[in-house]
């Protein structure tokens, strides 16, 4: 090879090189920016529709809230979805009977799985370690299980009511239906509702804190007393 053949030859490696490396810095930030993408994504809440705040809204939701808050009664079965960085996914079942509810949660294939039965501030957390009794289930299952749920709250925010312990922040749609609701320190956002039980009621809500959220989809109510009968 000759002396000129030989530099053009090196030329032409150094030229590739630093295209090739150009090319796979090109491809690097551009995975990134689509995983950091999908991450915003999943943080990301579902876009409502403006709140309504109409007398006629205002009247409708009180009748509405009083009705929902006398329910003692349901069981649905839904999918819950863990939104950010939070890896919960899975199944979740829930009995409501008076101030006892008996709830069970199975991930995929069945890990992860746990029930609780109880009342909020005494309550039996069973999972494949074993059974615990405690008076605060929510601290017990983020230690354990590295999440947890707002049992007092969710009980009456699942039925599209606020709980009748604290005074909410309550947002109406044009049906004088919750469409956004802050409580506790929880905001719950309520993306679709559907018929049961007489009752329009929620299928699709997501609910968020400072470090958690989650989407739950209702796909069966049951259980439920109908309009004006005893709850």
């Amino acid at each position: 090879m000759t002396v000129s053949a030989a530099r053009r030859y090196a030329a032409h490696g150094a030229n590739s090189t630093d295209s090739s490396d150009a090319s796979r810095r090109l491809i690097h930030g551009f995975c990134t920016a689509i995983a950091l993408g999908v991450l915003a994504g999943c943080a990301t809440t579902t876009s409502l529709p403006p709140p309504n705040t109409s007398a006629q809204a205002q009247s409708t939701w009180r009748a509405r809230a009083a009705e929902l808050q006398s329910i003692q009664h349901f069981e649905l079965h839904g999918r819950l979805l863990g939104l950010g960085v939070s890896a919960v996914r899975g199944d979740l079942n829930w009995a409501q009977d008076g101030e006892r509810f008996d709830v069970r949660f199975f991930g995929p294939l069945g890990v992860g799985a746990v029930a609780l039965s109880g009342r909020p501030d005494d309550l039996e957390v069973r999972t494949k370690d074993g059974t615990v009794r405690t008076g605060q289930p929510e601290a017990y299952m983020q230690q354990q299980l590295g999440w947890s749920l707002p049992l007092a709250g969710l009980r009456w925010w699942v039925l599209g009511a606020p709980a009748p312990s604290s005074r909410p922040q309550v947002e109406l749609d044009g049906d004088g239906r919750a469409l956004r609701l802050r409580q506790d320190g929880w905001e719950v956002s309520y993306i679709e509702y559907r018929e049961a039980g007489q009752r329009a009621l929620p299928r699709k809500l997501e609910l968020a804190d400072s470090e958690r959220g989650f989407r739950l989809v209702i796909d069966d109510w049951g259980g439920l007393p109908l309009p004006g009968l005893p709850k």
